[in-house]
């Protein structure tokens, strides 16, 4: 049977990805686009492609209402926090079917302070993070914070990396922080401070059914996308990846899903990363869309992810024999306007010794 989905954020890096798994995954689909941006609509690798208000504009949901019946689109997949956040917000307003957590749990992991206070009362790995209300809580917490050679000053919500630098001194955190508020409108209660990881960093995604795992990937970012142009040399996606299976990171994970969640539903997404010790920290939640970087996970092991969350919002079975389907030693390569790469380490390996006899 042929359906018609929706899938938001369309002519984006992460929409386009999503609309390419959803082709490699056989099944029968058409599939519509969204996007809030001009350009993004022209951008877009779906069927069709429609502009939308923005998500927190009072015109969104009776335009996204009116396109959902004029196209009989049978399922929405929002590909943004703001989205997921409102379509989850509206789910009973809309007549077509959702697959997202429940809305206390959306709220709950965007707020990335509040996951960190519900992830630490269950003794889940996390780095201590301190919530401003003014500047003088800089300096507060900089003594209460543990003895770090660097801290983190971020956003509490937000994706991208959005407003993140590490800094060494109150003075530091305070210039960046006045920065975001003088030049982008941002609040100094908007961020909160937290001590550098500085080990290795880990992205999880996993697609979940009452309760029950039905797929899970991971890999480890080894370089970052555009890093260098940077201040704090990092961003939230990698320019290259690979898939990693970390048992230890895992057992951390699952006690992290089932704290936010009492019920897992639709796609939970994390972010890790390593402290001195090497111990694995829970840095933030992406619930309700895919990682920008999907295709390292649809193009490896067994299972399609959007194929998962597309099979399970239709009440359909899919069932793998491992739900945790890594296929280790892969990796993804990324630059700016081209086609990810994903490779085995052992094609790596071979073209690396192929360009070094060259030179």
């Amino acid at each position: 049977m042929k359906r018609t989905i929706l899938v938001q954020g369309a002519g984006s890096g992460g929409g386009n990805n999503v609309i390419n798994s959803l082709r490699k995954s056989g099944m029968e689909t058409r599939i519509l686009g969204s996007n809030c941006l001009h350009h993004s609509v022209l951008k877009s690798t779906a069927d069709q492609t429609f502009l939308l208000p923005e998500s927190s504009k009072p015109e969104y949901l009776p335009a996204l209402q009116n396109l959902l019946v004029k196209e009989k689109i049978e399922m929405v997949v929002p590909q943004s926090d703001r989205e997921v956040n409102a379509v989850s917000l509206h789910r009973d307003q809309l007549n077509c079917r959702v697959f997202l957590p429940e809305h206390d749990v959306v709220e709950t992991c965007q707020d990335k302070h509040s996951m960190f206070l519900k992830l630490n009362k269950a003794n889940v790995k996390t780095a201590s993070a301190i919530p401003l209300e003014n500047l003088d809580d800089v300096d507060k917490a900089f003594e209460t914070l543990p003895d770090s050679p660097k801290y983190w000053v971020r956003l509490r919500r937000g994706s991208g990396s959005k407003g993140a630098t590490w800094v060494k001194t109150p003075e530091q955190a305070k210039a960046w922080i006045e920065l975001w508020v003088d030049l982008r409108g941002q609040k100094v209660s908007d961020f909160h401070i937290l001590p550098f990881l500085p080990g290795r960093d880990y992205a999880f995604q996993s697609v979940w059914k009452n309760g029950e795992l039905v797929v899970a990937k991971m890999c480890e970012r080894l370089e970052y996308f555009m890093g260098s142009l940077r201040l704090s040399g990092m961003s939230s996606t990698p320019e290259i990846a690979r898939t990693i299976r970390d048992e230890k990171a895992l057992e951390t994970i699952f006690k992290a899903i089932n704290t936010v969640a009492d019920k897992p539903n639709g796609n939970f997404n994390l972010d890790l990363k390593a402290d001195a010790d090497g111990a694995m920290n829970v840095t933030e939640f992406n619930v309700g869309r895919f990682c920008m970087i999907t295709p390292i996970f649809d193009r490896t092991g067994v299972a399609n992810t959007v194929e998962a969350h597309v099979r399970c919002a239709f009440d359909e079975d899919f069932k793998i024999k491992d739900p945790i389907d890594i296929e280790e030693d892969y990796y993804l390569i990324r630059e700016l306007d081209t086609e990810p790469l994903v490779i085995h380490k052992s094609e790596w390996d071979k073209l690396t010794e192929t360009s070094q006899r060259s030179l």
